[in-house]
């Protein structure tokens, strides 16, 4: 499907009005096909666009990777976006053999940098919860009472190969009572299960409440940061990319995990401060652990260095951070200096932050705004 100006229409409006709230799971792009509501139009509105920016051989390519792997494959279109905004020309996987070709080759006006982007999995055990939980979920919300809002505090331990059945008949016996005793204040419903405990709370919905969903809250999903272990692994996996080009090589990291931070990538690449407590709990030193990625081996390093995004999605994120390896002794284009830069420093044996004298650079990218 074409525009007026002849540009593929990648993710057209759809024919019928769909304002539904879709299966748990749906993939992001099934739901961004078919809804007509404001959230899926502005997706659509910011995916296009920023499709349309890129060079014209790679949009199908892209376009096609967002279905099959959308969250390494947007963030491949952001990567891009944001060197565009920096002002640089993209060529798209330029030269070397096809296993260890690097991403994008950014050409700035005063100098050429060699790009790839990385999105790796964060919190993989949070994906296994979620994958876990949502069929138990959906059972609940099947049953929910369209008169009460159920909130689901605890769930038993049932895998993908586990029956159902018994988890369906405590949530049919417990919101059946429910319903039957026309709940008046909030009340806790217990049914423990071989498999652990089902714990959900029941709470009167007001008159003009809508009827439609009744499912309220979600149990919370238990993680650990492991930002900085991912980070650590990404610049080690890529070092093949990394070693085929001809320019500086930059790696661009997405940290997605419930509690990324550029903290995390300051300990992954340079290390982090150590503080020794004598006997008596008082503070004797404190120094600086130089373990980081980039604080080891010598000579010319594989990466001039790491542009750090954390949790960027299609509502936008903060500005990305440059990291710069302490071995590299090249220049960068002055666009890319322009950046939050952050390198350890040897001779005093510290991290050092040099500010950005431009800001917003990902919300000239034109994201979807907060309040649609």
């Amino acid at each position: 499907m074409k525009d007026a100006k002849d540009r593929p229409v990648w993710f057209p409006e759809p024919s019928q009005a769909d304002d539904s709230r879709g299966p748990r799971g749906e993939p992001f792009t099934a739901w961004v096909g078919r809804s007509t509501l404001p959230r899926a139009r502005a997706a659509r509105r910011f995916l296009n666009k920023n499709l349309h920016a890129l060079p014209d051989e790679h949009q199908p390519a892209l376009y096609r990777a967002l279905h099959d792997r959308w969250s390494s494959a947007f963030f491949e279109l952001v990567v891009v976006r944001t060197l565009q905004v920096l002002g640089a020309k993209i060529e798209v996987e330029p030269g070397g053999a096809e296993d260890i070709r690097i991403d994008f080759a950014a050409s700035f006006p005063d100098s050429i940098v060699s790009v790839e982007a990385m999105a790796p999995a964060f919190n993989v055990e949070v994906g296994k919860q979620v994958k876990q939980r949502n069929p138990l979920l959906d059972i609940v919300e099947s049953l929910a009472p369209s008169d009460l809002w159920v909130l689901v505090e605890s769930l038993p331990e049932l895998g993908p190969s586990d029956s159902k059945k018994p988890f369906k008949r405590a949530v049919e016996k417990l919101l059946g009572d429910a319903a039957g005793d026309e709940v008046s204040v909030p009340t806790e419903l217990i049914e423990e299960l071989p498999q652990g405990t089902l714990r959900i709370k029941v709470i009167p919905k007001s008159p003009n409440a809508s009827t439609g969903r009744s499912l309220g809250i979600e149990p919370p999903l238990t993680a650990f940061d492991d930002t900085e272990q991912r980070v650590r692994r990404a610049v080690d996996r890529k070092r093949r990319q990394g070693r085929e080009s001809s320019a500086p090589a930059l790696l661009a990291i997405h940290a997605t995990g419930i509690s990324s931070s550029y903290e995390a990538f300051d300990r992954a690449l340079f290390g982090r401060t150590v503080t020794r407590i004598g006997l008596d709990r008082r503070v004797l030193d404190t120094g600086f652990d130089a373990d980081g990625v980039f604080n080891k081996g010598a000579g010319t390093p594989t990466w001039a260095g790491v542009l750090a995004f954390v949790n960027v999605g299609l509502r936008g994120g903060p500005d990305p951070v440059l990291y710069l390896h302490p071995r590299f002794e090249g220049t960068l284009p002055d666009a890319l200096l322009s950046l939050v830069r952050r390198t350890y420093n040897t001779e005093v044996a510290r991290i050092e932050t040099h500010k950005s004298p431009a800001t917003g650079i990902l919300e000239k990218i034109g994201f979807v705004p907060p309040d649609v």
